[in-house]
C-alpha cells in the first residue's frame, strides 16, 4: 500500500462471543492491549463492543469505556480468510491503525481511510 511497509498483527485478538449472537459479527466485544487509531482518533487499550449498523452497510461501531468510534468499511477482495474472527491492525510509524475486520468463514472488511 502505497510503498509503505505495514506489519500486520492478529495477536490473538479473536471475538469473544456475547451472549447468543442473532447475527455473525453483529456484535461482538474484543480486548484491545495497546492503544490504536480509527479515522485519526486515537483510541485507547482497552474492551470494545464491534457492532455493524444494520442500518448502514459497510458501518461499524466500535464501543470501549472511554471512547468510541465510527469505522466506514468494504468488503475484502482476497481468498486468504483466517478461520477464526479477528481484527487485524497495520503498524506504521510506531502506532498501530485498525485496518480490516475478520468473521471466520464469513470473510472480512477493511477499514477505509485508517490513515
Amino acid at each position: 500500500m502505497r510503498g509503505l511497509v505495514m506489519t500486520s498483527v492478529m495477536a490473538g485478538l479473536v471475538f469473544a462471543a456475547a451472549a447468543a449472537q442473532a447475527a455473525p459479527l453483529n456484535r461482538q466485544e474484543v480486548k484491545v492491549p495497546f492503544s490504536f487509531v480509527v479515522n485519526g482518533q486515537e483510541l485507547p487499550a482497552g474492551t470494545y463492543s464491534v457492532q455493524f449498523d444494520d442500518m448502514n452497510a459497510g458501518t461499524l461501531l466500535l464501543r470501549g469505556d472511554k471512547a468510541s468510534a465510527y469505522v466506514l468499511t468494504a468488503p475484502v477482495v482476497g481468498d486468504s480468510v483466517p478461520s477464526d474472527s479477528s481484527l487485524v491492525f497495520a503498524k506504521e510509524k510506531g502506532r498501530y491503525h485498525l485496518a480490516q475486520i475478520w468473521n471466520g468463514d464469513s470473510g472480512g472488511q477493511t477499514v477505509l481511510g485508517t490513515r
